[in-house]
């Protein structure tokens, strides 16, 4: 097992979120002995561009040698976008991330009553990655209960989906590795089987199938 004194990992919140909506991942990660970040930033009121330059000096002016990323939601285009810029090494998870482009945020867009919610986080979210960078090694946990979330307000979304991002909006042949979790997009964030699975994944252990 590495020593994780001379690792740290960074979290990165999604869409209309905080840094501490980190909590649950947070508390469980510094039990493993990483030292952790959580990274915030204003999703919408703020150009995308400025959110990648400030997560570029938020990871590469940390004093560990390996700075792993957990990310959520729109958390895993920003970091994906940023990752050519980063001098640290380590891995990329993210939770339920729409990195092909998010089909409510498209339907959000066309609506004059939700289109003002987005903001800057537009164009990323109805975009998602573009033109992919791959420098660690990543690893999905997408969500797939169908629960009702925002998406309802605005679309249908394909089955399976978590409520806010269908399944085939996190899947990329760039992934090398992707899981599923009957779970909301919310509830990926206290999920005690993706708090299991963040740390094997991070410590190289067998990674086990979801239950």
């Amino acid at each position: 097992m590495k020593n994780k004194a001379q690792q740290a990992v960074v979290l990165v919140h999604g869409l209309w979120m905080s840094r501490w909506t980190f909590g649950f991942i947070a508390k469980h990660l510094q039990k493993q002995g990483y030292k952790v970040y959580r990274f915030g930033y204003r999703t919408t009121s703020k150009p995308f561009a400025f959110n990648m330059q400030k997560l570029q000096a938020f990871v590469n002016s940390r004093q560990e040698k390996s700075v792993h990323l957990v990310v959520h939601s729109m958390g895993g285009i920003l970091s994906m976008r940023t990752l050519p810029t980063l001098r640290k090494a380590g891995k990329l998870i993210m939770l339920g991330s729409p990195v092909n482009g998010s089909q409510a945020a498209k339907a959000m867009g066309k609506s004059k009553w939700f289109s003002w919610m987005l903001k800057h986080a537009t164009e990323p979210l109805e975009n998602g990655v573009v033109d992919p960078q791959v420098f660690r090694e990543s690893y999905m946990i997408a969500g797939t209960s169908n629960s009702i979330g925002i998406s309802r307000l605005v679309t249908k979304l394909p089955k399976p989906n978590d409520g806010t991002v269908a399944l085939h909006e996190t899947q990329a042949d760039w992934i090398d590795t992707h899981t599923c979790e009957n779970t909301n997009h919310f509830r990926l964030l206290f999920h005690k089987n993706v708090n299991q699975t963040i740390s094997q994944f991070l410590t190289n252990e067998t990674i086990k199938p979801l239950d």
